[in-house]
């Protein structure tokens, strides 16, 4: 099992950021309003609560206080000053680019069953945000529970951590 030590900086960055970012790109693909977004915020903590509680020991480094703060800080500064739409395609592209990143770098470093956890860990915090909040409601009346553009979104991370390391 594979822990932070076990890679260089620039790979564990990618590997701590990637969570967190897929988390931002899936809220921001659709509309939730302010409700929506609060509900979106919150709806990783889960996954990032169990995962720090988990036996995967790269997923506890990953969770750590310390480890999710400078993740927040790398989003906060890749996201100021950007409109939402470019922010949105962005962080969409930004988000698949890193999942197929991290995959890699825990294939090429051995750590398969890593990988697979990590994987699991990606997909659930994007689906539980895409599932958080209705998109084009009234304060959570009407509209549906996953909008177009995060139902695409989240095919493409499907297809993205399906193909690397199979």
């Amino acid at each position: 099992m594979a822990r932070k030590g076990d890679f260089a900086m620039e790979e564990w960055e990618v590997l701590r950021t990637t969570p967190y970012l897929t988390a931002l790109a899936v809220a921001v693909a659709g509309g939730s309003g302010i409700f929506g977004s609060l509900k979106e915020a919150i709806a990783p903590a889960g996954a990032i609560i169990e995962a720090a509680k988990g036996d995967n020991g790269l997923l506890r480094d990953i969770c750590q206080q310390e480890e999710m703060k400078a993740a927040q800080q790398s989003l906060k500064d890749m996201v100021k000053g950007k409109n939402i739409d470019t922010l949105r395609r962005q962080v969409r592209e930004t988000a698949l680019a890193k999942t197929r990143t991290s995959l890699e770098i825990l294939h090429a470093k051995g750590a398969k069953d890593d990988a697979e956890a990590f994987r699991k860990f990606v997909t659930v915090i994007a689906d539980r945000v895409a599932k958080a909040a209705k998109e084009g409601g009234f304060l959570g009346f009407g509209g549906e529970r996953v909008s177009e553009n995060e139902k695409t979104l989240l095919a493409d991370l499907s297809s993205v951590v399906g193909t690397v390391g199979s």
